[in-house]
C-alpha cells in the first residue's frame, strides 16, 4: 500500500481516535494588517508624500501539520488523507511612517510603533506532512498609508504574504481502467506525484484551458469527476443522465461539453454544475467549432455531420450523403477545419472538412484499419493519427500532418500507445501504454523514446 493510501475502514478509525475532520477550512497563503499611529501633538504628516515602511519578526510564529480527510469521490469509502499547513502564533511588525513635520513644515522625521499580529490560519492542503512555509521567505505587499479622517487615527496598512502562489506545474494524467485509478506525472520530473483512487473507472480525460482542473469521465457509470489541479484532489462529482463519453471545452474556457447517451452536457466550471443539455440524436462523437458557437456530431445512422448552435440547442445544417459511416472527429484549437474519421468497413479514411463553408474536403493519402485518437498540438500546427499497434502487421503506426499544408509528413512506431498528448512547446509526445502499465516520453524531432514513466493499470487515456 503506497503512502497515504489507507483502507476505509482504516480512515474510520483513525477519524474516530484522532478526531480527524473533512478538509474543508478556507486557505489563505496571506494575511491583512491594519495599524493606527497617533501623530505626536504638534506635528503633522503630509498624506500626499507620506511613506509607510514595515519590518517583521515571525520568531513567534510556528507551523502545525494537521491530518484531514479528503472526499475524492461520491462512494463513502472514497476519502484520501492530507495534511492542512497551519500556522499559528504572531508576526511582529515594526510599521514607521515618514516624513514627520512640525507645525510649520520644519524638518524631516518618522513616527514608528511596535504591532503584534495574531495568526492563526491554513496555509494550504498538501500530501506530506512536513511541507511547511520557509519564515525567512515571508514578505509585506500593499503597504499604504491612509490619512485619518473622522477623528480616526493615520493608518498604515498592509498584507503580510507567509507562502507566494505556487507556480502552476504542469502535470500529465493518466485514467487507469484496470486498478480504478488516475496517476499523476510532474511533467519536469517524468515521475508520479499522486495517484488518485476511485470506485468507478476512469475512461476519459479532459483539462480545463487555464488548467485548473481535470475532467475525470466514469464510462461504467454517469458520473464526471472534478479534479483540482492545485491541491490535486476531488473536489466535485458530476452527474449527467447516461455514461460519459467524451468531453471538450469551450475557447473563452467558461463551459465544458461532455457527450453522454444522445445529448451533450454544459457544464458551467465555476460552478461545476450543468447549466444546459442538448440532445444529438445518432451522436456517436462531438467536437466543438474553435470559436465556441457550435457542435459537430457524427452520425453513423444518417451517415452524416449534425450542426448544432451551442446558444439554441437545435441542429442547423446537416452534411449528409458525404461520409460513409463517420465515427470520429475533431476540431483544432485554433482554425476552421476538422478531421473525420469514416468508412463503413476497413480499411478507413481520414477526410478534412472545411468549417467556415461546411463542406467536406479532400482525404488524406493514406488508409487506416481504424484510429485510437486524432490529437491536434497545442499551437494547433500539427496533428497526430493513432491507429492502434499490430506488430509486426502494423508498425509505422503514427501519422504526423501538417495542418497547414494539409499534408502528411512522417509516419512512425508508438508500440503498444493506445492515446498520446503533446507538450505545449510541441517537443514532446506522452503516450499511454495500455498493455505496459507506462507512458512513454517520445522526442517530437526524431520520435525517439526517451523516457518511461511506470503509472497505473491499465492507462487508457492521457491528457496534460
Amino acid at each position: 500500500m503506497k503512502k497515504n493510501e489507507l483502507s476505509f475502514k482504516e480512515k474510520a478509525k483513525m477519524a474516530q481516535e484522532d478526531c480527524l475532520c473533512f478538509c474543508d477550512e478556507e486557505i489563505s497563503r496571506e494575511a491583512v494588517f491594519q495599524v493606527p499611529i497617533e501623530v505626536p501633538e504638534g506635528f503633522v504628516v503630509d498624506s500626499a508624500e507620506a511613506v509607510g515602511t514595515v519590518t517583521w519578526n515571525p520568531d513567534n510564529l510556528s507551523c502545525v501539520s494537521e491530518p484531514c480527510l479528503t472526499w475524492t469521490g461520491p462512494a463513502p469509502e472514497d476519502i484520501s488523507m492530507n495534511y492542512a499547513v497551519r500556522l499559528q502564533g504572531t508576526v511582529t511588525l515594526l510599521v514607521s511612517v515618514s516624513p514627520v513635520r512640525n507645525q510649520y513644515g520644519q524638518g524631516n522625521g518618522a513616527i514608528s510603533v511596535i504591532h503584534t499580529e495574531a495568526i492563526d490560519q491554513i496555509v494550504y492542503y498538501s500530501a506530506q506532512s512536513d511541507d511547511c512555509p520557509d519564515f525567512s521567505h515571508i514578505t509585506i505587499e500593499d503597504i499604504l498609508v491612509v490619512p485619518p479622517f473622522y477623528g480616526s487615527p493615520l493608518t498604515v496598512t498592509g498584507t503580510i504574504i507567509f507562502a507566494p502562489k505556487p507556480q502552476p506545474r504542469t502535470y500529465v494524467f493518466t485514467a487507469n481502467s484496470n486498478d480504478r485509478t488516475v496517476s499523476v506525472i510532474d511533467a519536469a520530473l517524468n515521475a508520479v506525484v499522486k495517484t488518485i483512487s476511485f470506485s468507478d473507472v476512469p475512461t476519459g480525460l479532459g483539462v480545463t484551458r487555464d488548467k485548473a482542473y481535470t475532467y475525470v469521465l466514469h464510462g461504467n457509470t454517469n458520473f464526471v469527476s472534478v479534479i483540482d489541479n492545485e491541491t490535486l484532489t476531488v473536489t466535485h462529482t458530476i452527474t449527467l443522465g447516461g455514461a460519459p463519453r467524451k468531453i471538450q471545452f469551450e475557447s473563452t474556457g467558461g463551459s465544458a461539453y461532455i457527450l453522454a447517451s444522445g445529448s451533450i452536457y454544459m457544464i458551467n466550471i465555476a460552478s461545476q454544475s450543468i447549466i444546459n443539455v442538448i440532445p444529438v440524436p445518432g451522436g456517436e462523437d462531438f467536437a466543438l467549432d474553435p470559436n465556441g458557437q457550435f457542435a459537430y456530431t457524427t452520425n453513423p445512422v444518417s451517415w452524416s455531420i449534425d450542426k448544432y448552435d451551442l446558444n439554441t440547442g437545435r441542429l442547423t445544417d446537416r452534411m449528409i450523403d458525404t461520409f460513409e459511416y463517420p465515427s470520429m472527429i475533431e476540431t483544432p484549437f485554433a482554425g476552421d477545419f476538422a478531421y473525420v474519421l469514416n468508412g463503413e468497413l476497413f480499411p478507413k479514411s481520414v477526410t478534412e472538412i472545411n468549417l467556415s463553408t461546411f463542406s467536406g474536403g479532400s482525404d488524406f493519402n493514406r488508409f487506416f484499419e481504424i484510429l485510437n485518437a486524432i490529437v491536434f498540438s497545442p499551437d494547433s500546427t500539427r496533428a497526430y493519427f493513432l491507429e492502434p499497434y499490430f506488430d509486426p502487421f502494423l508498425t509505422d503506426n503514427l501519422t504526423v500532418v501538417d495542418t497547414a499544408r494539409q499534408r502528411m509528413i512522417a509516419n512512425v512506431s508508438l508500440p503498444g500507445a493506445v492515446d498520446l498528448t503533446v507538450t505545449p512547446d510541441n517537443d514532446y509526445i506522452y503516450a499511454a501504454q495500455l498493455y505496459d502499465n507506462t507512458v512513454m516520453v517520445y522526442r517530437t524531432s526524431d520520435y525517439t523514446a526517451v523516457t518511461v514513466i511506470p503509472v497505473g493499470a491499465g492507462p487508457s487515456a492521457i491528457a496534460m
